[in-house]
């Protein structure tokens, strides 16, 4: 009994801790601009200020974050004043007019809406290969390399940072945290659960709000 108590006051102080030093995300909520270096720099809203960044782009393009990360490395002034690099494909995202973008393979691709499991779509560059034709011959000779985007969609797991290839059964995992809702999704078809995948996302953030420390 003591030690259910114990875990029981645990549990309302753990509770209290998070509301006293977090704030719920909201439209309201401000997120500070700037480059976010890792995943840890996006969940505690601590990223990088332009006026940190080195370079020689113009930092007052629309397209700045872009440009930056086409190069090899991103150098930057350390919070102590030190000036250290990481590697462009490294960078996890950045903050800009309150938008969040997600870094993958050296492309930005915005949030559209936000919460504890977000969906994004981005692209991915492809190479097919298709065989060459001898028209004296009359039959294919060598192949020819074409690189075309495809377009695809991901999952962005705001309390593990995970982002994954969007699935049906990835989303059924987030959303086995909720009983009620995953329930619902379940009774689905899988032809009506691919289709619906949004507004049971959105029923799910409804629910499960995110939190930002304070500040």
């Amino acid at each position: 009994m003591r030690v259910l108590l114990f875990l029981m006051m645990m549990c309302c102080g753990l509770a209290k801790a998070v509301a006293q030093d977090s704030v719920a995300y909201s439209r309201d909520f401000r997120l500070y601009e700037g480059l976010y270096l890792g995943y840890q720099d996006f969940r505690y809203n601590w990223p990088i200020p332009k006026e940190k960044i080195i370079t020689k782009i113009n930092k007052d393009q629309l397209d700045f974050y872009t440009k930056l990360i086409e190069g090899e490395f991103v150098e930057y002034y350390e919070r102590d004043g030190s000036v250290t690099k990481i590697r462009s494909e490294k960078v996890w995202g950045y903050c800009q007019n309150n938008n969040i973008f997600i870094n993958q393979n050296k492309k930005f691709f915005r949030i559209p809406v936000f919460g504890a499991i977000s969906n994004f779509i981005g692209t991915v560059e492809v190479i097919n290969y298709s065989p060459g034709y001898d028209p004296f011959m009359n039959a294919p000779i060598g192949s020819t390399q074409m690189k075309t985007l495809e377009i695809r969609q991901y999952l962005f797991d705001f309390y593990t940072g995970d982002i994954t290839p969007f699935s049906t059964e990835q989303l059924e995992e987030y959303l086995k945290r909720d009983e009620a809702v995953y329930k619902e999704y379940m009774a689905l078809s899988r032809k009506k659960k691919k289709e619906l995948a949004t507004k049971y996302i959105r029923m799910y953030n409804e629910k499960h709000l995110v939190y930002f420390p304070k500040g």
